[in-house]
């Protein structure tokens, strides 16, 4: 509603012309308008003449003094644009006004974190005013009275601005100027106020340095800093900049946004049409980053004669560097986090090498100036900020964060930084961690930069603060492909991102969320037993299937990838106790959705990482893994990986996985059914007929191939039997003790007594068509053998039959007890072959069946097979390693891993013929990943409304189990 009208007062629309549906919000009632128009007004501090507020307030005075006291007690930025009617007719100026900035959050007992980032910066280039003043400030002000305490806190401030830099080309403008103001001035400056007086602003270069000093130190005259639609600016590691806050009033958005767009090859009406700006406001934008020094003009006006006196003038920010600063923890989630970086003077370098800069011409010849974007996120420029690495690198560092980019320009003393970190051989501890994100970023751009350039760096949260369809337009016009790093936090959405460009990176909204995982294990058949919880569920014990596993991970729904995800997030660092992991599991229940996945039994489990594509790894154990795991070749073939970069995370949690021998294509869960309705006679659906020795002799030696694959139903890994015949009678997990064998021996002579008295008995069958129970054994293939005299039957007590979740289908050839049992007294005419019905495979998600079928035939003749289900009996074979995780991009935790990536990119995937191949396969992944987080969310056949595809990522609606395999509904068990 608010949006419609202020659009209106843009336009400087009035009440009569307004349309009707901006009048009906109004309540038509002009008053309410009038309101709305001067409350807008001061909000974006307008200027009064040109604008709709002066026909709401008729004095002028009034209202910039009304401005001016509004924006103090937002604490927002001086109005510059302003100046000349703040000055001249208030008399309040930049010093004056931060002095009543300042005194205000004294006043109020507040923390310094309060002021926004910008206001900060400029306080304390106008009244040294930092942190640590501040600080030494606040106990004065509490130890004074509260008769005169404004006054006496003001007393405190300075008395007169700082000599602040200034270059020559700015604009000398005169104030507010009073008779007795000009008594104590000496000749030369009464001068150069005549001289303002009489022909107006004059350029700062040409007067007399000494005199515009101390003129403006008196506040007799205001400085202007001249910005033309013409001009281009560089921005250079950012110098004396104060990381507190961001407030998010107009112009401090618009200053972020500037920040992430502007570089030195385009114009200030080049941005102003890209950002779909009013190109003054741009200009303001600018003009304020040349005045706090955070950009440097690159075409200045001339200034002719310039006066000797400048020749010794302050130009230039002489801050001191970074000094005992202890960083504060870094939270991406909230924005009020406080980490003051003091300014440091960074030399500018040429670049590293002539054939560097050859190649860097040569690029801009052939790519008209297009670039490749390294999409980062906030995680990397606060470990480069927290490490106290370097005080160079910090600087850095900040520019990354609040500029949320840093050009290919600035590249050469970022790596001079990176290159004198890596190579210090004191930085131990927990140093080391944020070390190891600094030296993979160099290997990186080591390795990137001299066949990507021109490169930028640019932070994915700085992206999406534009807006989408600015983005667009601005990675559009000016780069070519964007390549991610890896892990990337939640909030980095570096799909999204990466807009319209060939992105080698995650692809899907939901990449960094439990989806995926879940979405790896579906597709390869492979991965630990896992849980996906809903908020709001209660866990009373350890659920049945994490059963044995000592050490358990808890992953809450917004929890941020670290960069050594790969190993504290996912491994050993983030294995808890089953106990403490059922514990924070139920705490983070009560805010979101919760993924709980074993992750070893007496230990943490190891990782492994393997980089794909896999022929890019010269490892011979890494490519022994990938044409022996049957899970990461279907991970390769359905996501083709051969066309994308990246690293696959393995764990060894302790125990063998089983996988999966045939995935189902889809993922379709079944409601559970109550306990009258499972039990029931198991129906045949085939026939086969044995009347002939060769028939028989056929589907014996078929049984025998099948029961070489089938599985014994199980509840966890820890109540494995063989799955194949053998001479030892070991359990296949490996687990044994003598009181177990001596168990399980007299529990078999029971067995064996009760099937001879039972053996006929109806009540031995209770299952249900395509259910066995958990605890029942299948048959040997001893007992399919013509010369075998008794047959044994195994039966299952009623009792062994309680819920659903205590079954599992069966998808392999079993045979009926009865028949078996008849064949010693006649020869058998017809087996019964109970076969589990197919899978149903009928799609409810129509709105993406068409897409994903295109996709897969446009593929043709690609070499990528997106078959699901392979039948080979290899797939059964049990893994040490499980598969744990999946990164698309370059990972900054492991220094040789990066390296051969980076290696890979450029040789390999950052090639014009693949980069189309790049945007399709994306798109398949984006499309396979939402038609699985929808099958994951409804029931076949049920109505699940519109699926829209959006920034924000579906919760889940269901408890969601993966176990051997498959993907199925969570009873609680």
């Amino acid at each position: 509603m608010e949006d419609e009208i202020e659009e209106c007062i843009r336009k400087k629309t009035l009440w009569l012309q307004l349309p009707a549906t901006v009048r009906k919000l109004l309540g038509n009632s002009p008053k309410e308008y009038e309101r709305y128009i001067f409350e807008f007004s001061i909000k974006n501090q307008l200027r009064y003449r040109g604008s709709l507020v002066r026909t709401v307030c008729k004095d002028e005075k009034k209202y910039y003094d009304t401005l001016v006291q509004s924006s103090i007690q937002r604490l927002m930025l001086y109005p510059y644009h302003l100046a000349d009617m703040i000055v001249k007719g208030l008399r309040i100026t930049p010093f004056i006004y931060y002095v009543e900035v300042v005194a205000l959050l004294i006043e109020l007992e507040k923390s310094y974190d309060t002021m926004p980032n910008f206001t900060a910066a400029d306080c304390l280039r106008l009244l040294g005013i930092g942190r640590n003043e501040y600080l030494e400030l606040v106990p004065k002000a509490r130890s004074l009275g509260r008769r005169g305490r404004s006054k006496a806190i003001r007393a405190l401030l300075p008395r007169v601005p700082l000599n602040i830099p200034m270059q020559p080309w700015w604009r000398v403008e005169l104030g507010f100027v009073l008779e007795d103001d000009v008594k104590p001035l000496s000749e030369s400056e009464r001068a150069l106020i005549d001289l303002l007086i009489d022909r107006g602003s004059q350029t700062a270069g040409t007067l007399d340095y000494n005199d515009v000093k101390t003129l403006y130190r008196l506040g007799l005259i205001y400085l202007d800093v001249p910005i033309t639609t013409a001009d281009k600016v560089s921005v250079p590691p950012l110098k004396g900049f104060v990381m507190n806050r961001i407030a998010g009033d107009y112009f401090e958005t618009l200053l972020y946004k500037v920040f992430v767009s502007i570089d030195e090859h385009t114009s200030v009406a080049d941005l102003a049409s890209v950002l779909q700006i009013e190109c003054e406001l741009v200009k303001q934008a600018v003009s304020l980053y040349c005045r706090l020094g955070f950009a440097k003009n690159l075409q200045p006006p001339p200034v002719v004669p310039q006066h000797v006196s400048w020749q010794d003038a302050v130009t230039t920010h002489n801050h001191q560097p970074y000094s005992q600063i202890s960083p504060l923890t870094f939270d991406p989630s909230i924005d009020d986090d406080t980490i003051q970086m003091e300014p440091v003077i960074i030399k500018e370098t040429p670049s590293t090498s002539k054939q560097g800069q050859e190649e860097y011409i040569e690029n801009i010849n052939n790519g008209g100036g297009r670039r490749v974007a390294v999409l980062f996120d906030s995680t990397l420029a606060a470990y480069l900020m927290m490490g106290n690495l370097s005080p160079d690198l910090k600087s850095h560092a900040v520019t990354l964060f609040e500029v949320g980019k840093l050009p290919d320009e600035s590249l050469d003393s970022l790596l001079m930084e990176l290159d004198k970190v890596v190579a210090d051989p004191e930085i131990e501890g927990e140093a080391r961690r944020y070390l190891a994100a600094a030296a993979c970023l160099r290997i990186a751009l080591r390795t990137l930069r001299p066949r990507l350039r021109p490169l930028d760096l640019l932070r994915c949260e700085a992206l999406h603060a534009l807006g989408t369809a600015v983005r667009t337009r601005l990675l559009n016009t000016k780069y070519r492909l964007a390549l991610s790093t890896a892990p990337l936090s939640r909030e980095a959405r570096a799909g999204a991102a990466a807009g319209g460009l060939p992105h080698v990176g995650p692809a899907p909204p939901e990449a960094s969320t439990p989806w995926m995982r879940l979405y790896l294990y579906h597709v390869a058949g492979y991965g630990p037993p896992t849980l996906l919880l809903t908020k709001g569920t209660q866990l009373r014990s350890v659920p049945r299937l994490l059963l044995g596993y000592s050490r358990l991970a808890v992953s809450w729904w917004g929890a941020e990838a670290a960069l050594e995800g790969a190993g504290a997030a996912l491994g050993a660092g983030a294995a808890l106790d089953a106990a403490a992991a059922l514990l924070a599991a139920n705490t983070a229940l009560r805010r979101g959705p919760v993924l709980l996945q074993a992750l070893g039994v007496r230990q943490p489990a190891p990782l492994k990482h393997l980089m794909f594509p896999p022929e890019a790894d010269t490892c011979p154990e890494a490519q022994a893994m990938w044409s022996r795991h049957a899970g990461l070749r279907r991970l390769l073939k359905r996501l083709r990986l051969t066309r994308s970069v990246g690293y696959v995370t393995l764990a060894d949690i302790g125990v063998k996985d089983l996988g999966c021998a045939r995935p189902p294509a889809t993922v379709q869960l079944v409601q559970t059914k109550k306990k009258k309705d499972i039990c029931g006679i198991a129906k045949p659906v085939s026939e086969i007929s044995l009347s002939s020795a060769e028939s028989t002799d056929k589907y014996s030696e078929e049984y025998a191939k099948s029961l070489a694959r089938l599985q014994s139903p199980i509840e966890s890994h820890f109540a494995v039997t063989p799955t194949t015949e053998s001479k030892s009678t070991s359990p296949a997990n490996g687990f044994t003790t003598v009181e177990g064998g001596q168990l399980l021996c007299d529990e078999l002579d029971n067995l064996a007594l009760d099937d001879q008295k039972h053996a006929h008995s109806k009540e031995s069958i209770a299952c249900s068509d395509d259910l066995v129970p958990i605890h029942s054994s299948s048959t040997s293939i001893e007992d399919l053998k013509p010369d075998k005299k008794h047959s044994q039957e195994k039966s299952t007590s009623k009792d062994s039959i309680s819920t659903i979740e205590d079954l599992v289908p069966i998808h392999s050839t079993s045979v009926s007890s009865e028949n078996l049992s008849k064949k010693t007294d006649k020869s058998m005419n017809q087996l019964n072959d109970l076969l589990s019905p197919a899978e149903e495979s009928i799609s409810m998600f129509t709105q993406l069946s068409d897409k994903l079928t295109e996709m897969s035939a446009a593929e043709g003749d690609s070499g990528v097979d997106t078959a699901h289900n392979i039948s080979d009996d290899e797939t059964c074979k049990p893994e040490r390693w499980t598969i744990l995780d999946l990164q698309f991009g370059i990972p900054l935790f492991d220094e040789n891993l990066c390296e051969k990536i980076c290696i890979c990119v450029v040789e390999r995937i950052a090639k014009p013929e693949l980069i189309e191949k790049v945007k399709e396969d994306n798109e398949f992944i984006r499309s396979d990943v939402l038609k699985f987080v929808s099958q994951c969310q409804y029931y076949p056949g049920e109505d699940m409304g519109i699926v829209k595809r959006g920034s924000l990522v579906p919760l889940p609606r269901k408890n969601l189990a993966f176990e051997n395999g498959r993907i199925s509904e969570w009873a609680g068990k």
